[in-house]
């Protein structure tokens, strides 16, 4: 099992409603791919993503995403080979950073704190794989 970090800035910044409908097209896709993961987006355009499953069909969604015109700054944090899937149960969860509680919760405020997010990400990717872990139980 292959999975793959990225983190990316959107052009503009989306509705909840545009999200909950990209999120439908994208949950379809990967299902059909045997593609699972998270999203993260912390409402101010900078995105987070974990994909996994097989090698050859996270390389090529994640070379889709690259090309996608709503990215920009498409950045790789972390990619690995593992035994079993975190997010087994889910096309594609999704989280908004910005509607959690997470600032109780220790090292998740230096993050929230950040002026930068995605910056702070791009510096710190090991942080990205202890936010995921955070909001698969969130």
């Amino acid at each position: 099992m292959f999975q793959l970090v990225y983190i990316s800035k959107a052009k503009k910044r989306f509705t909840e409603q545009e999200l909950l409908q990209m999120m439908s097209q994208f949950r379809q896709r990967n299902a059909a791919n045997g593609i699972t993961g998270l999203l993260l987006y912390d409402g101010k355009g900078t995105f987070v993503q974990l994909l996994e499953g097989e090698a050859a069909s996270v390389s090529a969604l994640y070379a889709r995403i690259c090309r996608d015109p709503r990215h920009e700054r498409v950045n790789k944090l972390h990619e690995q080979y593992v035994e079993q899937r975190l997010f087994a149960q889910w096309q594609m969860g999704f989280r908004c950073v910005e509607s959690c509680d997470i600032d109780k919760h220790e090292g998740m405020s230096e993050f929230l704190n950040q002026q930068d997010s995605y910056g702070y990400l791009q510096h710190n990717p090991e942080f990205s794989i202890q936010l995921l872990h955070y909001f698969k139980q969130c």
